[in-house]
């Protein structure tokens, strides 16, 4: 007796080809899936430990805040005292200086040739007016005045004649730039000390 086969072979063989296709193609998506999950959860973790740091830094900065504030306030408290110092130092050398300039004024007159009316020290200036015997004897007391560290330059505003009780005078009026000398340093004195010691020597 004759069998015939009548399965469709080919047709079966298409569908268990397609099938697994079907199944890699699923199991590829399900890894991919698997992959960008993974790779999802540890930038999750990555982000969330991030802030966490974050939010510790901004907790210690609030923390630390007050300090931050009191060491701003120390430093503008150094800064007006250092000014406040600045101050006091320039005040007190300016002091030192206007009592040398009024030693000067007052010592390097010639006695009975030159008499001073008044004085007014002000913008580093000298202003002098008063009467002398004659213009060599004013020229002589400028030089002497410009030979005084305490005083840069001297400048002759007026020169008129005047009389007096019956004698002929020049009445006068001039201007000193007043300027600070350097202070002698340490190092120079010990210099000085040293040479002066050599010398008892």
């Amino acid at each position: 007796m004759i069998q015939i086969n009548l399965f469709p072979v080919k047709q079966i063989k298409k569908r268990i080809k397609a099938r697994n296709e079907i199944l890699c193609f699923i199991l590829m998506l399900a890894f991919l899936g698997l992959c960008l999950g993974g790779h999802s959860w540890s930038m999750t973790t990555t982000v969330n430990k991030i802030s966490g740091q974050i939010k510790k830094l901004e907790k210690k900065k609030a923390e630390n805040q007050h300090i931050l504030k009191q060491i701003e306030e120390l430093k503008q408290a150094k800064l007006n005292l250092e000014t406040k110092l600045d101050v006091i130092k320039q005040l007190r050398m300016d002091s030192q200086v206007t009592v040398r300039v009024l030693d000067e004024t007052a010592d390097n007159p010639p006695a009975n040739r030159i008499w001073l009316k008044s004085l007014q020290q002000s913008s580093g200036q000298l202003r002098i007016s008063g009467v002398a015997l004659d213009n060599a004897t004013i020229a002589a007391y400028m030089k002497k005045m410009t030979d005084s560290p305490f005083f840069a330059s001297a400048d002759l505003k007026k020169s008129s004649q005047t009389v007096i009780q019956g004698q002929k005078l020049k009445s006068f009026s001039m201007t000193l730039v007043v300027t600070t000398p350097e202070p002698e340093t340490e190092e120079s004195d010990s210099g000085q000390g040293n040479n002066n010691s050599a010398g008892e020597q």
